[in-house]
């Protein structure tokens, strides 16, 4: 028993110090630092959605302070020639911008966050299952995609069984037992920029 006390005492030492030579080695890792990044608003092929209220939904999410905010981030909407694009794109367009982006679903590609029209006006099977609002699902897609701008991949479990799911997950394909949450996690709000 005593063992196993001091193989987790080392792990955990282990794993701590792996995340400060990230750090170290990351010059671009910042958490509670600031970071302000200007974004521009766009579409992509035929929608649906309306444009000015995709730009005033996007602009209240990067507001809101439940979100990137509390990770030391501002972004600030430009006319043109953002650091990054907020496009609100038809599923043919998405899939068009690289070969890992799918139709069906929104991506991030280098600078452009590519919001799926269809999935912007009717969420997913996976979202819908749960009753979860489509106010809420267009929250959480934008809070992923731009987590995914901000240096984040896919988090692939819940900190808590059963509980609110890290806004990494892929939350439009299914939550792996976690409830739906829009708002980024505490252990999110970090940058590698």
């Amino acid at each position: 028993m005593f063992s196993g006390i001091v193989s987790l005492a080392v792990a955990k030492e282990v794993a701590a110090t792996q995340l400060e030579a990230q750090k170290i080695a990351d010059g671009h890792y910042t958490s509670g630092a600031s970071y302000t990044f200007t974004y521009d608003i766009s579409s992509r092929g035929k929608i649906a959605g309306d444009l000015e209220e995709f730009r005033k939904i996007v602009a209240e999410t990067y507001a809101d302070a439940r979100g990137w905010k509390r990770a030391g981030v501002t972004m600030k909407e430009v006319q043109s020639g953002g650091q990054a694009h907020v496009i609100l794109a038809s599923g043919d367009q998405v899939a068009a911008a690289s070969p890992g982006c799918s139709a069906k679903l929104s991506c991030r590609v280098g600078s452009l966050i590519l919001i799926n029209d269809d999935r912007w006006m009717h969420a997913t099977d996976a979202y819908n299952e749960l009753n979860v609002s489509l106010a809420n699902y267009r929250i959480m897609v934008i809070n992923h995609e731009t987590g995914h701008f901000l240096g984040h991949d896919h988090i692939l479990k819940c900190e808590i069984p059963n509980g609110l799911g890290p806004v990494m997950i892929q939350q439009s394909t299914g939550l792996l037992g976690c409830r739906p949450n829009p708002w980024p996690m505490p252990s999110e709000l970090w940058v590698r920029r």
